[in-house]
């Protein structure tokens, strides 16, 4: 079975809720986003467990405090209960002299879970 409406929308609010919580330092929000033992490749290497995904989104954003994640062209298939993503990355400075500083991709398999659905593996690369 394909995914109904409302299983697209909740996938949406997780790579909007995965955005946010990077964006804002929420390293808590952003290991959730993930199953306890998903895994995150941000392109220079696999992270395994939302707790040490979660302390990566804590240290990025003190890093970065003024990057903004944009996702956009989200495209999603799945069978109600597993399902696989896509969507382009706009990253920016929103400082005075806004600057996009990466582009690339994130390639994803997610799963349905009691408390909704989390990512399992999620693989960003830079376009070149």
């Amino acid at each position: 079975m394909p995914l109904s409406t409302a299983d697209t929308t909740e996938i949406l609010q997780l790579y909007s809720r995965y955005n946010t919580a990077i964006d804002t330092g929420d390293g808590k929000a952003f290991g959730i986003c993930f199953v306890p033992d998903g895994t995150f490749d941000p392109g220079n290497g696999k992270i395994e467990g939302a707790e040490a995904i979660g302390e990566f989104g804590t240290q990025t954003h003190k890093a970065m405090p003024l990057m903004r994640h944009n996702a956009t062209n989200i495209v999603l298939d799945g069978n109600g209960d597993t399902a696989t993503g896509s969507a382009f990355l706009i990253g920016y400075l929103a400082s005075p002299d806004y600057k996009v500083i990466v582009t690339g991709r994130y390639l994803d398999q997610l799963t349905k879970t009691e408390s909704g659905w989390r990512f399992v593996d999620r693989a960003f690369s830079a376009d070149a």
